[in-house]
């Protein structure tokens, strides 16, 4: 969401923040929803993977500055290979798969997506 007036982001910076996987699988729906709830509940600010795929310098160089949890979806990685190529290498990362989700077979609902943001709260 933008400020068309001020052309600023209100997505919210904050020293604990939340980048997720968006990917269009049921995993990929799931690792969104988590970062959405942990945004919902204050335990981290939800901001834009995106914006560190685009190479946005400045908003890169103030990310890795922060304590970050990656949430991906299934093994591709793609937040993982965004953050690694970006050349960051301190955040924390998990990976819904991992979890015993299976892409293309897990249902999202508010039982999984209450599994995973119960896993993701202990990153701290």
């Amino acid at each position: 969401m933008e400020d068309k007036e001020n052309n600023t982001c209100l997505c919210g910076l904050s020293d604990r923040m939340v980048l997720a996987c968006s990917g269009a699988s049921d995993v990929g729906r799931i690792s969104d929803l988590v970062a959405r709830k942990l945004r919902d509940n204050k335990v981290r600010k939800m901001n834009c993977l995106a914006i560190v795929g685009a190479g946005i310098e400045e908003s890169i160089e103030d990310f890795k500055k922060k304590n970050i949890l990656v949430i991906d979806g299934c093994p591709i990685d793609c937040g993982k290979k965004i953050m690694d190529k970006n050349g960051f290498t301190n955040y924390h990362y998990i990976r819904v798969t991992d979890l015993g989700y299976k892409k293309g077979q897990t249902p999202v609902s508010d039982d999984v997506i209450n599994v995973v943001f119960d896993m993701t709260k202990t990153f701290v």
